[in-house]
């Protein structure tokens, strides 16, 4: 039985490597790679994050990386030139490699978190990941590679847990592990969202699109609903749980109209319905762009940390 009530809530993966700068442009111009180290900061100043609560992951290798990801894919993204040009990001210089360092570390951060929630059975957040656009020959949506996929893989190897439950609530479907996981029975994906974001539909176990101007209470009953009818279908050894902020009204890029205390509420009752079928679960930050963006994952983990479900 998971105990929830221990003295230590949550538990928070983070790494240095996280803080590596990507300089954007394009469409990916508003994302703010800091916005993981403001959330790190406010909850150490805020003492609601202590050294028992820190994960410390290490970058993961192209051992698991394969386990999703093409051969001829993975020697692409050790160019650089294909990084940058794939990712639209400015180039530093043409021996570079540190915007895939910074992803090998998210994923590593992802597979650490999923190993953690499993072994101390207590909710881990990762401070990245997410990535749920990648798939195993192609990088989209400024997602190099695939962490959930990579984590499930790693799992799957390590323990028995077999049925696992994505929970997308990004502004995007998750199309790259629609893709990876469609012919595999013991993951089931699960994704709200407003965009498709392409127009060739990855189709996942269960895909609700909602309309941009949807209200808060509508895409909060919209969310219990829809849960409900997965966890009455599966019963999940582990949740991995994609809580992009980009639905947020204030969000620089998407063009949802949810506010910040919905955003709580939406986060608060995915965590408060793995805690009520006692399921690890592993939460990651997904999209979310601007300047303000931090403030709805800190809301998230700051209230995780302090125990309260009801929000």
């Amino acid at each position: 039985m998971i105990n929830f009530f221990r003295r230590t809530k949550a538990y928070v993966v983070f790494s240095s490597e996280y803080l590596i700068g990507v300089s954007t442009y394009g469409d990916h111009h508003t994302f703010d790679i800091l916005k993981y180290k403001r959330i790190r900061d406010k909850l150490i100043v805020k003492k609601l994050l202590k050294v028992k609560n820190i994960l410390y992951p290490k970058p993961c290798d192209f051992s698991d990386i394969k386990k999703v990801h093409s051969i001829p894919y993975i020697n692409k993204i050790k160019d650089p030139v294909y990084v940058n040009q794939a990712l639209k990001i400015e180039i530093n210089t043409l021996w570079d490699n540190s915007v895939l360092e910074y992803f090998k570390a998210v994923c590593g951060g992802t597979v650490h978190a999923a190993l953690k929630a499993i072994e101390l059975q207590k909710p881990v957040f990762n401070l990245g990941g997410g990535f749920h656009h990648a798939q195993p020959d192609k990088a989209e949506g400024f997602c190099l590679l695939n962490d959930i996929a990579i984590a499930i893989k790693v799992i799957k190897e390590k323990t028995n847990i077999n049925n696992i439950l994505i929970i997308d609530l990004d502004y995007h479907q998750g199309n790259g592990n629609a893709l990876i996981f469609k012919e595999d029975p013991s993951v089931f994906t699960f994704s709200i969202h407003a965009d498709m974001w392409l127009k060739e539909k990855a189709v996942s176990n269960l895909d609700i699109l909602i309309e941009s101007s949807i209200s808060d209470n509508k895409y909060l009953e919209s969310i219990e609903k829809n849960l409900n009818i997965v966890l009455e279908q599966i019963n999940p050894g582990l949740i991995f749980y994609v809580a992009g902020s980009d639905p947020y009204i204030e969000d620089e890029l998407a063009d949802m109209q949810v506010s910040r205390a919905a955003m709580l509420k939406r986060n608060m009752f995915i965590l408060g319905q793995a805690r009520k079928i006692e399921t690890p679960i592993v939460i990651l930050p997904g999209g979310g762009y601007g300047h303000k963006s931090w403030e709805i994952y800190y809301d998230f983990i700051s209230t995780s940390l302090k125990g309260k479900y009801n929000v």
